[in-house]
């Protein structure tokens, strides 16, 4: 076993089947952000550990027993995969909320709903067309014509460098390990130097399955260094990135020399629409969730609030009246608590920015906005709202990660379809109507990855991923698993 305690401990990387220290045996702390005390220690990598994973994970794929599996028996890893984090799950509940601040609130999202992933991505691996026939043609490329017979052979892409983030990072992880195990490929993943624990958790429950060595490797630590290793070297077949935009962008760059195939699921700023027959009373919690689901730290929040000036000062007052009296503050440890601090002291400072950039280009702050004066500790920031915003304002263009919501008023349904595509983002979004029909007419119309109608989502099935610079490719369901293979065609006489 790896790292068997959870907190106040040093943890060890996973590399071709082994639990080992960085080579420089640097390590360095990982603070709790509610109190600010060091939580655990982790493994400082440099570039030779990343090296020594990605050769580990190149020799699996080409030389070891893993190639030889069967679709079959790779359902059946990830099913003991997701036994083992049922067996375990208080455990990665405990590091989700002292590492990452992850509030109670979430864990549907951060423990359960990873767990009914991997059960997916076992049952998908028996029904994924890996082979497929095609329809015959005849070859007129030979003297006589000929009756031609062929396939589709889906290979899986190879070695697979992962990048996951520390928001959500068991969901994150999951979702690139289900579908590297599903189709065979083996994979290098760097955590987030933010959040590297749950990962070398995870480490531990795929060891325990049986996965062969170097199928599965972990590598942590805070130096660019490692990244760009992984995204640069030719052993590299593949890419999975989830993060800023900004990162994303230098990823695609790098892994350009190599041409190898790459997966971006980046930032947003998605629009929840509120028509004329929703209730405003039941509008409100939905309207203010980024002010208290994980303090607005979702790439795919609802952060800009869209609603018709008719009725935006009803909704903006029924909103703050539910921050006041139902949103709680405080350390996620606490289950009654729904809004934990950020992750870091520099990502308040940006939130903190941001708050100040709405106040000076003319929007109306109507609550929060601060930090709050009882929680002298930790990384606190007070459910921010703010009205009346104009749609290129700053704070509603760029990403701010922290509770902050933006208000903005619209015309009509065109004005509001025009508001939320204006934006560089496309990732997610929502409209709240009674009207089913209606709303999935508006939301053919909104140039984003997904939209959720009434509240309904489905995070189990339905493609993950964004339009524009939101991202590339999709997660999730079979969409995912087509993201980890390459296409072959096999032809033959007859």
């Amino acid at each position: 076993m790896g790292n068997a305690v959870v907190g106040d401990r040093s943890y060890r990387m996973y590399i071709d089947g082994k639990w080992v220290e960085a080579v420089s045996g640097a390590t360095y702390d990982l603070p709790n952000p509610a109190t600010e005390e060091t939580f655990a220690t982790a493994p400082d990598a440099g570039r030779e550990d990343m090296q020594r994973a990605i050769r580990a994970a190149r020799r699996s794929f080409d030389e070891g027993p893993w190639v030889q599996t069967t679709p079959r028996e790779r359902s059946r890893i990830l099913e003991r995969i997701a036994d083992r984090l049922e067996a375990r799950k208080e455990e990665f509940r405990q590091v989700l909320v002292s590492a990452h601040a992850c509030e109670y609130l979430t864990h549907t999202v951060n423990v359960d709903l990873p767990i009914d992933l991997l059960r997916n991505y076992a049952a998908l691996a028996l029904k994924f067309p890996f082979e497929e026939p095609l329809p015959h043609a005849i070859s007129k490329l030979a003297p006589v014509p000929t009756l031609v017979s062929s396939m589709v052979h889906r290979q899986p892409v190879g070695v697979c460098g992962l990048i996951p983030t520390w928001n959500f990072p068991l969901f994150v992880t999951v979702q690139k390990l289900g579908p590297v195990i599903a189709t065979g490929c083996t994979a290098v993943c760097k955590p987030s130097p933010y959040g590297p624990l749950i990962d070398l958790l995870l480490a531990e429950v795929v060891e325990e399955c049986g996965v062969p060595p170097g199928v599965w490797n972990v590598v942590c630590g805070q130096a660019p260094e490692l990244g760009a290793e992984l995204v640069s070297s030719p052993l590299v077949d593949k890419i999975s990135f989830t993060g800023s935009v900004a990162t994303g962008k230098k990823v695609m760059a790098a892994a350009g020399a190599t041409l190898k195939r790459v997966h971006l699921e980046l930032g947003g700023k998605s629009a929840q629409i509120i028509l004329d027959d929703w209730e405003l009373d039941s509008a409100a919690p939905i309207a203010a969730s980024p002010t208290f689901f994980h303090a607005g730290q979702g790439c795919a929040i609802t952060t800009r609030v869209l609603i018709q000036k008719k009725r935006h000062d009803e909704l903006v007052e029924k909103m703050i009246r539910f921050i006041e009296n139902v949103v709680t503050v405080g350390d996620p440890s606490d289950p009654t608590k729904m809004l934990g601090p950020v992750i870091r002291e520099e990502r308040r400072q940006s939130i903190e920015q941001y708050i100040a950039l709405g106040r000076e280009q003319g929007a109306e702050l109507v609550t929060g906005g601060g930090r709050p004066k009882d929680l002298p500790v930790g990384y606190f920031v007070e459910p921010t709202v703010f009205a009346h915003v104009k749609n290129d304002m700053r704070i509603a263009r760029e990403e701010i990660f922290g509770p902050v919501v933006s208000v903005i008023p619209f015309e009509d349904e065109a004005d509001a379809i025009r508001i939320a595509n204006d934006s560089a983002f496309g990732l997610s979004g929502g409209i709240l109507t009674h009207d089913a029909a209606t709303g999935v007419a508006m939301a053919k119309k909104i140039r984003t990855g997904s939209v959720g109608i009434a509240g309904a989502n489905n995070l189990l099935h339905a493609p993950f991923g964004g339009f524009k610079e939101s991202g590339i490719g999709r997660e999730s369901g079979e969409f995912g698993l087509h993201e980890f293979t390459e296409i072959q065609a096999i032809s033959w006489p007859g």
